[in-house]
């Protein structure tokens, strides 16, 4: 049987570390360019999958039941 390994809490960040970070944060525009064009190709990649069937069965369920719902009122 093993130990299970510790969990760390994770960091809290305070609004004064956020602001003195964003104060002194600055990215080259080269770089900002760069991780915003691999953010876009990582989004289209999630928008061009497909939804499972498990999902689209649920979303039809529930479509249903609104309009069951809907024609009670």
């Amino acid at each position: 049987m093993t130990t299970p390994k510790s969990v760390q809490p994770a960091q809290s960040v305070t609004a004064e570390s956020a602001m003195s970070t964003e104060q002194t944060a600055s990215i080259d525009a080269g770089i900002q360019g760069a991780l915003g064009r691999k953010l876009r190709e990582s989004y289209e990649e999630v928008v061009r999958e497909t939804v499972p069937d498990k999902f689209l069965q649920l979303l039809d369920q529930l479509k249903k039941s609104e309009k069951d719902k809907a024609g009670e009122s």
